[in-house]
């Protein structure tokens, strides 16, 4: 699973491991949810008046974010490994090297002129376009977790009492959300 030595392999590392521990992390997040959910619904009972994608955000919530932390922590992982491969792309072509020159195809591509240099080139775009693809995927969670807090936050029924002493006072309901300040 490690570097074999030839080019365009030096990028695997533990990439099957880190991938394998998010799709852990997820799988345990989704199911201490789960398994929190019915306890949870029991102790403090909610109206039947809230829409379900309240309810459904008040736990959701949660696991989007811990799908966001793992899918961004992947994607920095994966990036890291891309860096290594631009390097190795970097001390190949450093001595002037002649395989080296980027050329245009027939078809009005571009690539490298020796064989090397590509193979290199194309390893480090492959990994690049999957660590993007994990950062897109992490804000995409970050974002739907960002909104089931806000949806959450506006149905809540039970009253959150403030902290004792402060002059601010939040309040929120299905069609108003503020802050007041009391003096």
């Amino acid at each position: 699973m490690g570097d074999t030595g030839g080019p365009g392999t030096a990028v695997t590392g533990n990439a099957l491991d880190m991938t394998r521990m998010v799709r852990t992390l997820t799988l345990a997040g989704l199911l201490s949810a789960a398994a929190l959910a019915p306890a949870a619904s029991q102790e403090f009972p909610r109206p039947a008046s809230r829409p379900w994608i309240a309810e459904v955000s008040h736990w959701g919530k949660w696991v989007a974010l811990a799908g966001a932390a793992g899918l961004i922590t992947v994607a920095a992982v994966r990036h890291g490994e891309a860096q290594d491969a631009l390097g190795l792309l970097e001390d190949f072509c450093r001595p002037e090297n002649p395989a080296c020159l980027i050329v245009t195809d027939a078809n009005g591509a571009q690539r490298y002129e020796g064989a090397e240099a590509e193979e290199l080139y194309q390893a480090y775009a492959v990994v690049e376009k999957r660590a993007r693809g994990f950062l897109l995927g992490g804000q995409a969670s970050l974002l739907a977790s960002g909104a089931m807090f806000l949806i959450d936050l506006i149905h809540r029924t039970e009253d959150v009492d403030n902290i004792p002493y402060t002059p601010l006072e939040l309040y929120t309901g299905p069609n108003r959300l503020g802050l007041a300040l009391h003096f």
